[in-house]
């Protein structure tokens, strides 16, 4: 579960809510409603942050250029416009 907290609650509570995060909890950071950030403990940081896709096995694992490859694919899709959807035919 994600505990959600506004920003100047944040600012109040800064240790605790670092605390809790030590403690494994993930909290939303909010402005006005909107989640502008995430807090995660360190171990599942370190899932999201970084090379994520240099822990894909397999098949892949012998490209050479493979992290390169995937560096450039995540930054060409992050500039990408959102593309619609067919779920159904």
């Amino acid at each position: 579960m994600v505990k959600r907290i506004a920003v100047a609650e944040l600012k109040a509570h800064l240790s605790e809510t670092l605390r809790a995060v030590e403690r494994g909890e993930r909290v939303a950071v909010e402005r006005r409603g909107k989640t502008v950030a995430v807090l995660l403990p360190p171990e599942e940081a370190d899932h999201v942050a970084g090379d994520w896709w240099t822990r894909i096995y397999g098949v892949m694992s012998d490209v050479d250029d493979f992290a390169e490859i995937m560096r450039d694919t995540v930054k060409s899709r992050a500039r990408a416009r959102p593309r619609p959807v067919k779920l159904e035919d």
